[in-house]
């Protein structure tokens, strides 16, 4: 099994976080590049498709190459990257590193629906809602 981006019971050094600061900000701005090479409807979503399987594949690659190895400053700043670049990689390495099958099931079917769920809450108490006579 893939060892997850948790550590043991301990401090984290100044290092881990600058790490995962860095590694946010890269994520981040990559993410946006991809997202702002054209406009339209189906790229944003073949961008986000592609984004996340491909911060899947790098997040499970990184960590799979330490894992079993002392690198926490390199671990924090994958973590990093891959929360910066797509949340989704993130969510994708929990449901496998998962202890318990039916946990794991549970977890990768129930996130999203309570997700888009709870989107659709915020949305609508947000919403500004329609004066009279206008449209």
């Amino acid at each position: 099994m893939i060892e997850g981006l948790q550590g043991t019971d301990r401090r984290r050094s100044i290092g881990e976080y600058l790490a995962v600061t860095v590694g946010g900000v890269v994520g981040a701005a990559m993410r946006y590049e991809v997202w702002t090479w054209r406009f339209t409807p189906r790229w944003l979503l073949m961008s986000t498709f592609g984004v996340d399987v491909f911060g899947c594949l790098v997040v499970g690659a990184a960590l799979g190459y330490l894992s079993g190895r002392s690198a926490p400053v390199a671990r924090a700043g994958v973590f990093g990257l891959a929360c910066g670049f797509t949340t989704f990689s993130l969510y994708a390495l929990q449901a496998v590193t998962h202890r318990g099958a039916w946990n794991s099931v549970v977890y990768l079917v129930f996130t999203p629906v309570i997700a888009l769920i709870a989107m659709a809450i915020g949305a609508a108490v947000t919403r500004p809602t329609a004066k009279p006579g206008s449209r």
